[in-house]
């Protein structure tokens, strides 16, 4: 009779533990040393994943789920693709927090929901169940709403049917309302910036270009300006989607990445076109030749092909700057006169470039000072290069050392 009553007992408290397991989050995410007046909270670390659910803030408690790191992207699972899933994240806050309390919402591949404390307050597409209930959308956002206790709880819904990453791959920011509200304008404004100098950068080439009636270094140059400003509003921040909301997310990506290979196509170009002598013309063309294939596929094919295309296009695009790499130092090898200001720029441009890859993969954060700052120091480094060559601004250099324009011009294309 003991043995049974213990056995009895036994189970019913397995059950419970069971119960509460499947029943209450156990994942917490600790933010009682965060300032709310300081630097935003990075919200990252174990949360409650329900696979291939989309669900209420109701039903996360009567379901089972998995610990796993956030954020993250999905991986694929016997050559499937994760299409829907949903995060229930609780963050412990401190003791003393503003009343309104914001968070800030980055590109989700490529649909979502947001709920805190049980309500919606952000939402990016539609998430649905299948290909026809979804509707894909990139637009960062930051929302605010009422604190209710000090354990704020997030429910996140996310799907995906049209791009080949699946997930979120950048954290979510927690913090006051105008402290996110400055964030977003900061990087807001200096991607303005960064655009308008690139533009104005561009078509002031572009009209130098035709004037001299050379289609050579100032002609690529400008058009590799051009096309970058078109980029930095189709990426990182989508700042085209901040003032066009509904604009086609499906056009969205193809020019995001179209802008990327362009980009490329021209900066082979202009680099080929400065270091003639350090250029091998079959190289040249055929990395010319490998990006208008890209764009090519790119355009014809639906985003969840060209943007699995991407993972193949890394290879390529770390063959080019090895390339580039090769041309620079050469140059500086042979001591090419007036080659200094151009090799800065490149090697910079290499780095910032490099960057924005590891950014797009998820291995680092966006920082828009960076962005904003580095792409325009070496575009201007490479205009104010170029404006010497045609002698718009006088060089300091003794003509013996200063790179002139016959010599930019020296071999045809």
């Amino acid at each position: 009779m003991k043995r049974s009553f213990f056995l009895l007992l036994l189970t019913g408290a397995v059950h419970l533990c069971h119960s509460q397991a499947t029943e209450v989050p156990i994942t917490l995410i600790d933010a009682t040393s965060w300032v709310a007046n300081g630097s935003p909270f990075t919200i990252t670390g174990s949360v409650s994943f329900y696979e291939g659910a989309l669900l209420s803030p109701q039903e996360c408690h009567k379901q089972p789920f998995r610990v796993e790191n956030f954020p993250e992207l999905w991986p694929e699972k016997n050559g499937k693709r994760l299409e829907t899933g949903t995060y229930l994240i609780r963050v412990l806050l401190p003791t003393t927090h503003d009343s309104t309390l914001a968070v800030s919402i980055p590109e989700v591949y490529n649909s979502y929901q947001l709920y805190a404390y049980g309500k919606l307050i952000a939402q990016n597409g539609i998430t649905g169940k299948t290909k026809q209930e979804t509707k894909p959308q990139w637009l960062p956002q930051t929302v605010s709403f009422k604190v209710e206790n000090d354990t704020l709880s997030l429910v996140l819904q996310i799907a995906n049917f049209y791009h080949a990453k699946s997930g979120i791959k950048k954290p979510i920011f927690l913090g006051s309302v105008n402290q996110l509200e400055h964030r977003k304008t900061i990087s807001k404004n200096y991607n303005l910036v960064e655009t308008l100098m690139l533009l104005i950068t561009g078509l002031f080439f572009l009209v130098l270009s035709f004037i001299n009636s050379k289609k050579g270094a100032p002609f690529y140059f400008a058009m590799l300006c051009i096309t970058w400003a078109i980029r930095s509003v189709f990426s990182n921040n989508y700042l085209f989607a901040t003032y066009y909301p509904d604009f086609s997310w499906v056009a969205t990506v193809r020019i995001e990445y179209i802008t990327l290979y362009f980009t490329m196509i021209w900066a082979i170009l202009t680099i080929a076109n400065l270091f003639q002598n350090e250029t091998n013309l079959i190289i040249k063309y055929s990395l010319v030749m490998v990006n208008f294939v890209f764009v090519a596929f790119s355009i014809f094919t639906d985003p969840r092909n060209f943007t699995e295309g991407l993972n193949i296009y890394l290879i390529v695009s770390g063959l080019l700057l090895f390339y580039v790499g090769y041309i620079v130092i050469h140059a500086w090898v042979n001591e090419r006169t007036g080659s200094g200001l151009l090799t800065l720029s490149i090697i910079l441009g290499l780095i910032i470039f490099s960057y924005d890859i590891f950014v797009y993969e998820g291995f680092s954060t966006y920082e828009p000072v960076i962005f904003g700052i580095g792409y325009i120091f070496i575009f201007m480094l490479i205009a104010w290069a170029l404006a010497m060559q045609l002698n718009l601004i006088k060089s300091k250099q003794t003509p013996t050392n200063s790179l002139t324009y016959e010599d930019l011009y020296k071999k045809e294309d």
